[in-house]
């Protein structure tokens, strides 16, 4: 669902749950508080998900589709050829820190359902999550290729899968501590590598 034409009601519903994770983490978080900030009834969050973890998989698809978005904005103004790919990979590695950030409602989320992936509803949901990454990485890469930005060369199913795995990662390590943080010219250093006539083939 995109952001850009999401429901209003869900969106606000959205807005509260990332709020609420902020402020007491996703474990404390129900729905039926969700609800009364909301100035909504439990049944009324119903209408849209069936759990709170659903309602948590919707903030991170929201979060891929905003950066889909933005990429894609980059992307019109930017340069035909090699060089077109610099504006897009800042972006990217802008995004891909404030995602996995500690201050990240949903970087929080991803790792919250991380920890109950035994719950078949949630391995699901993170295998969708999963999924959607890699075609969305691999979408952004196959747009490069044809505006000659990313060369030919490159692998983009492979690449695309170490990007995730990269962004997941991320998320991980920023749960555990920002001592050892990854700085935005790191992951774009990281991301040129991949995407060079060396990198992913």
């Amino acid at each position: 669902m995109k952001a850009s034409t999401m429901n209003a009601s869900l969106k606000m519903l959205l807005d509260i749950a990332k709020e609420m994770i902020m402020e007491k983490g996703c474990r404390a978080t129900t729905l039926q508080e969700i609800a009364d900030r909301g100035g909504l009834t439990k049944g009324a969050i119903y209408h849209y998900v069936k759990s709170k973890d659903e309602l948590f998989a919707l903030i991170l698809e929201e979060g891929m589709e905003e950066a889909n978005e933005k990429f894609f904005e980059s992307t019109a103004t930017a340069p035909i050829g090699p060089e077109g790919k610099h504006g897009p990979l800042s972006l990217l590695s802008v995004r891909l820190r404030n995602i996995a950030s500690a201050d990240s409602a949903a970087s929080q989320v991803f790792i919250y359902l991380l920890s109950q992936k035994d719950k078949p509803a949630v391995a699901k949901i993170l295998g969708r999550y999963y999924d959607t990454s890699i075609q969305t990485s691999k979408k952004w890469i196959e747009y490069g290729q044809q505006s000659g930005a990313i060369p030919a060369s490159v692998n983009a199913e492979k690449a695309a899968r170490m990007f995730t795995v990269f962004k997941n990662g991320l998320q991980v390590q920023h749960s555990l501590g920002p001592e050892n943080e990854i700085d935005d010219a790191e992951i774009y250093a990281f991301m040129a590598n991949v995407l060079s006539e060396k990198g992913t083939h």
